[in-house]
């Protein structure tokens, strides 16, 4: 299994104990996973309080994936360093799957 998969199967075992999980939030969450060298992170994204239904809303969810991507595969806002390749394909992977997972919930919810 991948990392991402554990993380959505850990996320739902979570739902399914009464008491350990907020079961309104983590239905409108989007996880963010980057992968830089052995290194993995991986971020929960809410887009709770969005209508997923509305374009500006879409727009505004995805933004929020843009920067949990960033985040998860260590871009530093400000940095002097250059970008590198593992940059690149670590942020590259991890919002194209955000946005699968963002269309898939869009879908779901118009």
């Amino acid at each position: 299994m991948t990392k991402k998969t554990l993380a959505v199967l850990a996320a739902s075992m979570a739902l399914a104990l009464p008491g350990l999980a907020n079961a309104g939030n983590s239905d409108m969450d989007v996880i963010v996973d980057g992968n830089t060298g052995a290194q993995t992170r991986s971020v929960a994204v809410s887009v709770a309080d969005l209508n997923l239904a509305k374009q500006g809303d879409l727009r505004r969810a995805d933004y929020r994936l843009i920067r949990a991507s960033k985040q998860v595969c260590g871009y530093v806002s400000g940095s002097v360093m250059p970008v590198t390749d593992d940059y690149r394909n670590c942020y590259g992977s991890a919002i194209e799957g955000a946005r699968a997972d963002l269309n898939t919930l869009a879908q779901r919810m118009g």
